[in-house]
């Protein structure tokens, strides 16, 4: 943390020296850009390539569309088709991760929490200001999200996540337990669900078992999210945010949450037939994070296991291809 404050300090000086210079100006303020999403890149965007990738590669959870004698796309998506589709999946998810951070930064009380848990962070670094992120970055991130959305045929998921993503910090849901839990959880189910559509290409719709799927995806992880509360919990406190482990215990939430994880870990496989491999993965990755969270109680170990987190929602994400795998 140290040592990205440190660096934030130099590159602030060394932009001020050469202000009058349009290239560096423009590589400090992408850079800055940049800083709001790189911390949940693995939370959010992995996750969603992952889900929609898996899914695509499935042919489970879509359906192709038929015109007449000619299939517009085959169930099982070649893997160069993929990887051709990957620059548009990533950057979907990118662009809607961007607005989502810009307004959580920018959120009322939100620079404050975050000098105490994530100094490092654009706002609370001095690198701009609360006022220029929310009257002048946010309205053309989101101007080009949807414009984007809408040219590619994911307006319906970033029309929701947009109205949800307002929900959370400007209308109160964040400070609510149980509502914060949901909308996370739907919300990565509709990144996930654009990022499938993305990923299978315009001659497909997303299944009934597609849609199922994500489904699963938002109730897993609107009762195992506040893994990431743990870490923040000095900040939310002294924000006066009632997250579920300020609420219900520090102790008490962390056990809950171990044996949430353990129940998903073998239902999604069998849910999913992925098979030894899947059981396997799943209960290994989830066992780690679990005894992480449990064992080493402390802001950076907390960090850490919400990162092993994201490491086993990343396995539950690929197990519609493990399925296929069988």
């Amino acid at each position: 943390m140290l040592e990205a404050i440190s660096f934030t300090r130099s590159y602030k000086a060394d932009i001020t020296r050469t202000s009058q210079s349009l290239p560096y100006t423009t590589i400090y303020h992408l850079h800055t850009i940049w800083l709001f999403t790189v911390g949940d890149l693995h939370t959010t965007c992995l996750q969603s390539v992952l889900f929609g990738l898996s899914g695509a590669a499935s042919g489970r959870l879509i359906t192709p569309i038929t015109t007449g004698d000619d299939d517009l796309m085959s169930s099982d998506l070649a893997t160069w088709t993929l990887i051709q589709r990957l620059p548009w999946v990533f950057l979907f998810d990118w662009l809607i991760l961007l607005v989502a951070q810009l307004s959580n930064q920018s959120a009322a009380g939100a620079p404050e929490e975050d000098a105490l848990n994530k100094p490092y962070r654009p706002i609370p670094s001095g690198r701009i200001s609360q006022s220029q992120v929310r009257h002048g970055l946010m309205p053309p991130a989101i101007l080009i999200s949807l414009l984007f959305s809408f040219t590619l045929g994911v307006h319906w998921e970033t029309t929701v996540f947009m109205a949800m993503l307002y929900m959370y910090n400007d209308f109160g849901g964040a400070e609510v337990p149980v509502a914060r839990q949901i909308l996370n959880g739907i919300a990565l189910a509709l990144l996930g669900l654009g990022a499938l559509k993305l990923a299978a290409g315009p001659g497909s719709v997303v299944s009934a078992e597609g849609y199922a799927w994500a489904g699963i995806l938002a109730l897993l992880v609107a009762t195992t999210i506040q893994t990431q509360d743990f870490r923040d919990m000095e900040g939310d406190a002294a924000r006066g945010r009632r997250t579920l482990p300020l609420v219900v215990g520090d102790t008490a939430m962390r056990w809950v949450t171990v044996v949430l994880m353990l129940l998903w870990a073998f239902f999604v496989p069998w849910l999913c037939g992925a098979g030894v491999t899947g059981y396997v993965l799943s209960a290994a990755t989830a066992g780690v994070a679990g005894f992480s969270l449990a064992a080493y109680r402390n802001p950076k170990a907390d960090a850490r296991s919400y990162k092993l987190w994201s490491v086993w929602l990343a396995v539950i994400d690929i197990m519609p291809w493990l399925a296929l795998l069988r």
